[in-house]
């Protein structure tokens, strides 16, 4: 079933629909099968055992107890499966997208291809989760995906209906699972979607045509996916979090932790990144990037012909996005902390000259103008990258939405945050689902605390002749569904 066809079959107006929903957010299959990139990671790390084994107990648990005689339609609202994320070798898979020499160096890419390659070995290596899914989705229960930025590749038809298969090998009915390349919508209900459009680090130019100008058969990279796959997942000991409240000094430290060796391997790794950056701003400066705003066009005008939406209320929507760092040179160095690079190479250097230096007036006057216009500098070049925690923007938004469309609640993940709030005015409410990934290395800027836990959040949304009602819970391996408590 398409997007455009699983977007009109869910906006009915609210009569009683024969379900409730079960509504939960950033899985991340897959986010450690990186040892392409580092040879040394664990086949398995424990945190990932922890995770199947809750999300199956989970599953397993709603399956077993229908509200109300309703069924359960189950929606992902993004980032089921860390494609991005991930870092596999090409094995003795045979490829019909030849690997470029990015994706020799760092694994499979995001060719259709080579997605689905990498969809069979997150479904080895999530045997159990996939089998609870089948599961969930044999009876009346249904599954809905919608796509987040780490799994931006489900954008490929050929994923699609191999992630289908995969269930159905579990004896899943495939007519049972459907994917929504945007948003799910009930009205008068919920509205529900991932929430990295709202977050300029990872939003894409075009949410339903997420593909690279000069080469259609590859998905475009947000600069958080690039700074993921090309630094992140090949450093020990670096995680994708804390980089919003670490300095220049943390940085310092980290490097210091790395070696000389691991220092030099760091630098080059985020030279090349920048340089993959700066090749993605180019990009959305080309020609060839025309063709993708007429394809997207296209689609949109498919999606509002089958849905009660019109093209006024999705261009409404879309009109809250925000557009990518890459598309602004200027946005794209501050969002790579090119001045905390610069800070720490200053530093270090000016330490080394200090200490070899005769000391002089003139030294130290210098040193003193030096960190008088470093010190404003520095600050006004933050102000301008901003936050990186996409939290106020997500809330923010989300009261806009429901300013837009009838709605109870507009619900978002991405953050990793779980929240439950008013949402504008006091008859809409915003959730974020938090998530059920969990970092498995130390923040950044605090090394000495253990890895956040997940919060294992989910969102229930009963359907009754009272309209619905919709409660955060949290999911205890001991005791099954508990209220969350912020």
């Amino acid at each position: 079933m398409s997007a455009a066809i699983h977007a009109a079959r869910l906006h009915d107006p609210f009569t009683m629909p024969g379900h409730n929903l079960l509504v939960l957010s950033d899985v991340h299959l897959g986010s450690d099968l990186v040892q392409h990139a580092r040879p040394d990671a664990p086949p398995r790390s424990d945190a990932s055992f922890r995770r199947d084994r809750e999300l199956v107990a989970l599953l397993d648990w709603y399956r077993e107890r229908p509200k109300g005689q309703r069924a359960w339609r189950l929606v992902v609202a993004g980032d089921l499966v860390d494609f991005v994320g991930m870092s596999v070798s090409v094995g003795d898979t045979v490829l019909e997208t030849a690997q470029n020499d990015e994706e020799m160096l760092h694994g499979l890419g995001s060719s259709s291809d080579h997605t689905v390659a990498k969809l069979a070995r997150v479904g080895s290596h999530h045997a159990d989760v996939f089998a609870a899914m089948a599961r969930f989705v044999s009876g009346d229960n249904e599954l809905v995906i919608v796509r987040g930025n780490h799994d931006v590749d489900f954008h490929w038809p050929a994923v699609q209906s191999a992630f289908r298969a995969l269930l159905v090998g579990h004896g899943a009915d495939a007519g049972c699972v459907t994917f929504s390349d945007w948003f799910y919508y009930e009205e008068n209900v919920v509205f529900v979607e991932h929430g990295h459009q709202y977050d300029a680090y990872c939003a894409y130019d075009h949410v339903l045509c997420p593909v690279r100008p000069s080469d259609p058969r590859r998905t475009l990279r947000s600069l958080a996916d690039v700074l993921l796959r090309y630094v992140v997942r090949p450093t020990r000991g670096m995680s994708e979090g804390g980089h919003d409240h670490a300095s220049a000094i943390d940085y310092v430290r980290f490097g210091l932790r790395l070696g000389a060796r691991g220092v030099l391997g760091l630098g080059s790794r985020f030279a090349v990144a920048v340089g993959a950056l700066l090749g993605t701003w180019r990009e959305h400066m080309s020609e060839a990037s025309g063709w993708m705003r007429t394809e997207h066009e296209r689609k949109l005008a498919l999606l509002a012909g089958v849905t009660k939406l019109s093209l006024a209320e999705l261009r409404a929507l879309m009109s809250l996005q925000r557009a990518p760092v890459t598309r602004s040179l200027f946005h794209l160095l501050a969002g790579v902390m090119i001045d905390r690079v610069a800070f720490a190479l200053f530093a270090a250097v000016a330490i080394i000259a200090l200490l070899i230096a005769p000391w002089t007036l003139g030294l130290g006057i210098g040193v003193l103008v030096s960190l008088a216009l470093l010190v404003p500098a520095a600050w006004a070049w933050r102000r301008v990258r901003g936050t990186i925690d996409a939290s106020d923007a997500l809330r923010e938004r989300a009261s806009r939405v429901a300013a837009l469309l009838p709605t109870a609640f507009v619900v978002m993940g991405h953050t990793h945050l779980p929240e439950m709030r008013a949402a504008g005015r006091s008859d809409r409410t915003y959730v974020n689902l938090g998530a059920w990934a969990e970092e498995e290395e130390q923040a950044l800027d605090d090394s000495k605390a253990p890895p956040r836990q997940a919060s294992r959040t989910h969102l229930v949304v009963e359907i009754d002749g009272e309209g619905p009602r919709a409660e955060l819970l949290r999911w205890d391996a001991a005791l099954g569904p508990t209220r969350f408590e912020a």
